[in-house]
């Protein structure tokens, strides 16, 4: 799953059916915490990284998604749970930022 934002501040989910990769692509060249400003829905930045919220990316992937691709996601939430990348409270994801050229 690639969250891809742009210079405009437009968040598109791609290959959100892909659950072995999540990570945000900052083609604008934001910093981290310009990116979590954008991004907005509680996503929060922490150094290189950033925190996303499970309902953001539920939100921006709206009418999208099915049964099927709300199982696959709670296994990748699980996933990264056991390794340590959500939140204490494990409503947010980790996740780092590429900045394609």
């Amino acid at each position: 799953m690639i969250i891809r934002v742009d210079a405009a501040g437009e968040i598109r989910v791609d290959e959100y059916d892909v659950f072995t990769d999540f990570h945000v692509e900052d083609s604008a060249g934001f910093s981290t915490g310009d990116l979590a400003a954008t991004m907005g829905e509680g996503t929060r930045a922490d150094g290189e990284h950033l925190w996303i919220a499970e309902t953001a990316v539920r939100h921006w992937l709206s009418g999208r998604i099915d049964e099927t691709w709300d199982e696959g996601f709670s296994g990748m939430f699980d996933f990264a749970r056991s390794k340590g990348w959500t939140n204490d409270a494990g409503t947010h994801l980790r996740t780092h930022v590429e900045h394609p050229d």
